[in-house]
């Protein structure tokens, strides 16, 4: 039995560095001497006119309804209609989404994480777990401006209070 542990362990020494140059000798958009955050800068999409747009609206519509401040809550109906704006933005930006590219899926997968934060915002039992579901559109949100590179973006505030207390 020992045997055949030292014998993974040791395939695994030899195997998985041999891979990862295997895998890191293709890529030739990222030079290797540059530092960590540098590469994830230079692996950032530009989305087209369309997506910004719709993404600006996102953050738009989220923006206007936390600024509201004390005079107009978030409520269980205000969650629920904002949850379904920003669903009808989400659909419209799935449509636009059709080519078969890494950028595309990378916001496919945040356009589904906004999706879900949608659901609870709209149909949850609480107005905390609804409060939760815009939370998780807000950090999807701003995922996404570390990700592509729209000019003037601005991330949202996520310590917003998701406490009905």
């Amino acid at each position: 039995m020992r045997a055949q542990y030292l014998a993974v362990v040791t395939a695994a020494i030899v195997l998985v560095p041999a891979a990862v140059s295997a895998t890191s000798a293709g890529r030739t958009d990222i030079p290797a001497t540059v530092s960590a955050v540098e590469a994830e800068a230079a692996r950032r999409w530009r989305p087209t006119e369309e997506v910004r747009g719709g993404i600006d609206e996102i953050r738009t519509a989220i923006s206007t309804s936390v600024d509201a401040g004390p005079a107009r809550p978030l409520d269980a109906v205000r969650l629920a209609e904002l949850g379904r704006t920003i669903d009808a933005q989400i659909s419209q930006l799935l449509a636009c989404c059709t080519k078969d590219e890494t950028s595309v899926r990378h916001l496919n997968m945040l356009l589904a994480e906004m999706s879900d934060g949608t659901q609870l915002m709209r149909r949850a039992g609480s107005v905390d777990a609804r409060r939760m579901g815009l939370l998780k559109v807000l950090q999807a949100l701003n995922l996404y401006g570390t990700l592509f590179d729209h000019p003037g973006w601005r991330a949202l505030d996520e310590r917003i209070e998701v406490s009905a207390r």
